[in-house]
Order: structure tokens, then C-alpha cells, then sequence
């Protein structure tokens, strides 16, 4: 959208409620300032202030609950409670093994300088796996936990599939 001074308040009215932009978002948008578009928003009969709620469907259980703009702006996906984001990240596919993650850093140490913060991924989710090319190494916990959750593209340090 190209700025302009003339933007109808029905399109600044869409961008606060339906899109969640910000007030200094949209006034970069449509030309105006952020003062000026709380204003437009008023006289829409919108509070800038009184509008901080969203209504959003949970991504693992379908109910409709309220978040705050600023958390529903910062997050991709929405869950209503701390019970609902952990049962969506139960992978049913993983087999856990204590001693095969183990046996996995022993392997990944004779190829490389292995350090107590580097965590070692099983490719395949099974830990009893631990096939070279089965095998790779993040920085830490945080680099693998982001991997998971494939929020973005996190490279390893090692993998045992080129080495």
C-alpha cells in the first residue's frame, strides 16, 4: 500500500482489528502519523486502548481464547494453555534410550571435539539408532530445541552424514 494522507478509516480500521497491526505500523502505511491514526481509530468508535484483546483458535485443541495483540503479533502459533503447546509437541515416533544417547556422544567424540554444552540429535527420533549418518551436533540445547520447533533454519556444528 502505497502512504497517502486520504486512506479511508474502514482500511485503517481493518489493519488495527482484523491484520493487528501496531499504530505506528499502520501510520507508516498510509501516511499519517500514530497519533493521527488512534485518531481515525476513534472516531471509528475504536479505543486503541480498550482493543488490546484478540480472539484466537488453539492450534492443538480448537478453543477460542484471548490473548493480548502484542502476544498474538510476536508468535506464529496460539495455544490456549501450557498443557495444550506441550501435548502438541509429544512426537509419538520417539524411542528413548538413555544408554544409546550415551553411546552417541562416545561416537560423535571419536569424530569430533565434543563439549559437555553440544547436544547430539538422533535424525530419525530413535536414540537406540546411532548410525554416523544418523547422527549430528548443535551448539546447545537452545539450537536444538529450535530445530524442533522449526521456528527457523538452525545449521549444526557436525553431521555425521558428510563426515
Amino acid at each position: 500500500m502505497t502512504p497517502r494522507k486520504n486512506a479511508k478509516t474502514q482500511d485503517i480500521v481493518v489493519m488495527y482489528t482484523d491484520r493487528h497491526l501496531t499504530l505506528r505500523q499502520i501510520a507508516a502505511l498510509v501516511g499519517l502519523t500514530a497519533a493521527g491514526v488512534a485518531k481515525r481509530l476513534r472516531s471509528a468508535g475504536i479505543s486503541s486502548q480498550d482493543g488490546e484483546w484478540v480472539d484466537e483458535t488453539c492450534c492443538y485443541c480448537g478453543s477460542i481464547f484471548r490473548l493480548t495483540r502484542g502476544k498474538w503479533r510476536r508468535q506464529t502459533r496460539h495455544y490456549c494453555s501450557e498443557q495444550c503447546y506441550h501435548q502438541s509437541r509429544v512426537n509419538p515416533a520417539y524411542i528413548e534410550s538413555r544408554n544409546g544417547q550415551q553411546l552417541a556422544r562416545q561416537i560423535v567424540s571419536a569424530s569430533f571435539d565434543l563439549q559437555p554444552q553440544h547436544v547430539v540429535h538422533h535424525k530419525d527420533t530413535d536414540s537406540t539408532n546411532n548410525a554416523k549418518s544418523n547422527l549430528v551436533v548443535y551448539a546447545s540445547q537452545c539450537d536444538h530445541m529450535t530445530h524442533h520447533h522449526g521456528v527457523h533454519a538452525v545449521s549444526p556444528l557436525w553431521d555425521g552424514a558428510d563426515a
